[in-house]
């Protein structure tokens, strides 16, 4: 029992020294661009659909990418060394979409942080946010570690936080449908696809189940365009079309859905779709 219990304890602080490798370099990285103005590069496109487009990468693409690319890489590594892995339900890369969607948003908001103490409040939480992601995302590596459903529940409900905050980011950006189109596609096909990949079923149903989803989302979003509400309330209903039809499409995986099941989903987010309407936020 004690020889267990001591290798248990060993690879929990393997796991944290490691996840504070990986913060304490994509902290390093951040703090630099916050010093170093980089030039913008900026090219036009002549006309999509009528109307002039253009595109600029500056220095905070570079950070996003810079961020993206250490919480990205730096999971890899850690759930690759997993002890369990070889029992894993699902290709490994999967186990990157949440911390690399943390990422994403921690990056954007500290673009968005013009002042001091608002920009360090944003690193010290967004290093938290990420540190507990990339846990998250290790402990449910394998189906049979022993805090693998507590972790899958938190993770879930972490994704969908931070869906409905990038949805707001993007839709309050206020870009042409042809921009913030893709990227509300591309994030909702992520997300959905981690959601679903939880489920162990084979990549191509839970390819095919994410982009059908994903489509979905995007569909919305360019009908809610056409309707008078805020960025804060659209994002709100494309999170709940997220949690109702990857709800529902886990179980359909797990082959547990019932119209029983299918009730419970429909019913929790009808409630909350009448909420909406009613509040009008």
């Amino acid at each position: 029992m004690r020889p267990m219990i001591s290798s248990k304890v060993t690879a929990q602080r393997a796991e944290r020294a490691r996840i504070s490798i990986i913060l304490a370099v994509t902290l390093i990285g951040v703090t630099l661009f916050r010093f170093v103005d980089l030039p913008t590069v900026t090219w036009g496109v002549q006309r999509i659909f009528g109307s002039p487009l253009r595109f600029s990468i500056g220095g905070d693409w570079l950070l996003t990418l810079l961020t993206i690319g250490l919480i990205a890489t730096g999971t890899y590594a850690l759930v690759h060394e997993h002890p369990e892995s070889a029992h894993r339900e699902r290709p490994l890369i999967f186990a990157l979409i949440s911390p690399s969607m943390g990422a994403l948003l921690v990056s954007l908001l500290l673009v968005q942080s013009y002042a001091w103490p608002v920009w360090l409040g944003t690193l010290l939480l967004g290093a938290a946010l990420l540190g507990w992601l990339i846990h998250l995302s290790y402990r449910t590596v394998a189906p049979d570690d022993s805090g693998n459903a507590g972790a899958r529940v938190t993770l879930n409900i972490l994704n969908y936080l931070i869906g409905f905050i990038l949805f707001t980011i993007i839709l309050g950006s206020r870009e042409r449908a042809l921009i913030t189109g893709p990227a509300l596609v591309l994030v909702g096909g992520l997300l959905s696809l981690e959601l679903l990949s939880a489920s162990g079923a084979s990549l191509p149903i839970v390819l095919l189940f994410s982009g059908i989803l994903a489509l979905l989302l995007g569909e919305m979003a360019w009908v809610l365009g056409y309707w008078p509400i805020s960025s804060w309330t659209s994002a709100t209903l494309l999170t709940l079309v997220l949690y109702l039809w990857s709800g529902i499409g886990y179980q359909y995986l797990l082959d547990r859905l019932t119209p029983r099941v299918v009730l419970e989903f429909a019913g929790g987010a009808l409630l909350v779709f009448v909420l909406i309407v009613w509040a009008r936020p």
